[in-house]
């Protein structure tokens, strides 16, 4: 049994290297390790980490798996209104991977607003788009009783694909990923990517025929008992099958994780059935030690998915994997995966019990290549394929920090670079957006909190606005009230142009942090609201520069009485949002390259991002 370490012994775990792979996965809890999606999670996690990859999951589960070879982070929530939470997103920036994996579904999708990480986002659709008829094929009765499992199929295949469209595009994920053709093609079809193919893997069921030398041919059915995963079905089936010819027992492993009413009406059904000498029936939650060793002597396995609610269920491939034939019903992510391993796929219902007799017939399924299901080093590799975040992706890259680091200088340089690679962008200055805060700073000016100080031939402003409420709060509300206003004029582009910010909100987080004296509320409360505002994807970068060097080109930005309280507060921003620092030391030719690294992801984070992520896992 897994169990969780110590919190010190996690915390050790979590300072870590850079992550080629962030898995960002909802509800990924031990005891669903064995359950989609959270099984491709795991697998992937695990092979990637076998093939030499660093790979980190972040999940909102109250009790994870904790494991050797890859690191589980916790973290409150996930998503907010459709964004990453404050919390996964500084998580996400703190480890600065090369990309990141977004389990989710085709509502997922839809309530999506910008993953606005720096490292490329892949999107794994972890659920099936079933169609009306799919859905309410198991009959009324069915969907009655086993209504809560259908609410969000049904959710999802309602969606129309203009909302699937827009979700995709407002996430700015570099792809898809899928994890069967069947769904692969209907999402395509709907105007998502066409994106990758993963093929799940699995450790297949042993098949040791001398275990079933000494007792009767036995048929299994294996999973909980629900019409919509086929338990009524297989039931039925095998009393119409029995005198036809059939000869076997039919054995019924019932997961007991589910509804009580669900299970005890199937029971009760059990109990009618006309051939119930022939049933064994045991219910309960097996390990898969367990689980192995009562199915190795089966003949064959009958899995009538109705309605699968996850996509490509395991005990298909596990079964069809161990050289027995599987009996199932067509299905999105069912029927390809069990036609593939030599199952026999009935399209109708009613045939079941013919299939059922020549499976158990036929006998072991011949020439199925299992190396292709039993790898996830190699499946997984698909997540490390292509280019990461693109130049031409961005539609915003600003530079910030105090005054004398070079932004302007290197901004121009970095403008010239980008139209050399045919990517036009536009400078915006933005520092000091006074429209609605003009006529308090006036006020301010008569009472002399809004004064200037000369030093030599330099001239500087000062508002002081620290100890005094009646000023800063009003302040930070009309200053936010400008820059929202700022935001909306003159950061939106028409046809999608890149934004270079010489400056951006950034910076006035750090004059409004240094006029009102209200650090942690305007870093830490404002802050995050006002930055999420700006074009996405984005990448703001913190240039800093040697003091010494700043007083040699830029001697009066060192008049400045809160210059070295200025770089404190970038470097607390940096930290925060998980900003990249380029120090503009050397040439421009250096920083503009360093930049242009960050902007495609081939450069680590340094400075602004801590690596210790102890006080993170607190």
């Amino acid at each position: 049994m897994i169990t969780n370490p110590p919190r010190d012994e996690r915390s050790e775990l979590a300072t870590t290297a850079r992550p080629d792979l962030v898995v960002v996965c909802f509800g990924f809890e031990r005891e669903r390790m064995r359950r989609q999606p959270w099984h491709v999670v795991h697998g992937l996690a695990d092979g990637l980490h076998r093939r030499g990859r660093r790979v980190v999951v972040i999940t909102d589960a109250a009790d994870p798996p904790w494991l050797e070879t890859y690191p589980v982070m916790q973290v409150r929530h996930l998503t907010t209104r459709g964004r990453p939470s404050n919390e996964l997103k500084t998580l996400v920036d703190r480890l600065d991977p090369a990309r990141v994996l977004v389990v989710t579904g085709g509502f997922g999708i839809v309530r999506m607003r910008a993953i606005d990480w720096r490292p490329a986002t892949l999107l794994l659709i972890a659920s099936p788009r079933l169609t009306l008829a799919e859905i309410t094929a198991p009959g009324p009765k069915t969907l009655w009783h086993e209504r809560r499992l259908l609410a969000l199929p049904l959710l999802n295949a309602l969606l129309p694909g203009a909302l699937l469209r827009a979700g995709f595009r407002r996430s700015l994920a570099c792809d898809a990923v899928y994890l069967s053709r069947a769904t692969q093609a209907r999402y395509a079809a709907l105007g998502l990517p066409q994106g990758r193919w993963l093929r799940p893997q699995v450790e297949p069921f042993v098949h040791r025929p001398e275990a079933s030398a000494t007792r009767d041919p036995h048929v299994c059915y294996l999973g909980p008992p629900l019409a919509l995963r086929g338990a009524w079905l297989a039931l039925e089936a095998f009393e119409r099958a029995v005198p036809l010819g059939l000869g076997c027992r039919l054995l019924l492993l019932l997961r007991s994780d589910v509804d009580t009413r669900a299970l005890n009406r199937f029971i009760r059904r059990v109990e009618r059935s006309p051939v119930r000498a022939l049933i064994d029936c045991d219910v309960g939650m097996l390990s898969p030690t367990q689980l192995h060793e009562r199915v190795a002597g089966c003949t064959a396995f009958i899995l009538p998915f109705q309605a699968p609610v996850s996509e490509v269920p395991l005990v298909v491939l596990e079964a069809g994997l161990s050289g027995r034939p599987v009996v199932t019903l067509a299905a999105p992510g069912v029927t390809e995966y069990a036609e593939e391993l030599g199952g026999i796929v009935v399209r109708d219902r009613r045939d079941l019990a013919h299939a059922l007799i020549h499976a158990v017939r036929r006998g072991r399924t011949r020439g199925v290549d299992t190396g292709r299901w039993q790898g996830w080093c190699g499946a997984a590799d698909v997540l490390m394929e292509g280019p990461g975040r693109r130049l031409v992706d961005y539609r915003f890259i600003a530079l910030c920090g105090v005054d004398g680091s070079g932004k302007s200088f290197l901004l121009q340089h970095l403008q010239r670079e980008l139209q050399a690679r045919e990517i036009p962008g536009d400078i915006v200055w933005s520092r000091f957006r006074n429209y609605a805060s003009k006529p308090l700073l006036a006020l301010a000016r008569l009472t002399g909190h809004n004064r200037r100080e000369r030093v030599g031939e330099t001239v500087t402003g000062y508002h002081d606005f620290q100890n005094r409420r009646w000023l800063a709060w009003p302040f930070i509300a009309l200053q936010t009230l400008d820059n929202l206003i700022d935001l909306g004029l003159r950061y939106r582009r028409g046809g999608g142009r890149l934004v270079l910010g010489d400056r951006c909100i950034v910076d006035t987080l750090v004059d409004l942090a240094v006029d009102t004296g209200l650090d942690t509320f305007v870093l830490e409360r404002l802050g995050p609201s006002l930055v999420r505002r700006l074009p996405a994807p984005r990448l703001i970068v913190l240039v800093q520069r040697h003091p010494r060097l700043v007083a040699n080109d830029r001697p009066d930005a060192l008049a400045d009485r809160h210059f070295a309280r200025r770089r404190v507060l970038y470097q607390r921003l940096a930290d925060l949002f998980g900003l990249p620092i380029v120090d503009n030391d050397g040439t421009p030719q250096q920083a503009v390259a360093t930049i242009l690294r960050l902007a495609q992801n081939d450069e680590p984070v340094t400075g602004g991002t801590a690596r210790d992520l102890r006080l993170l896992q607190q």
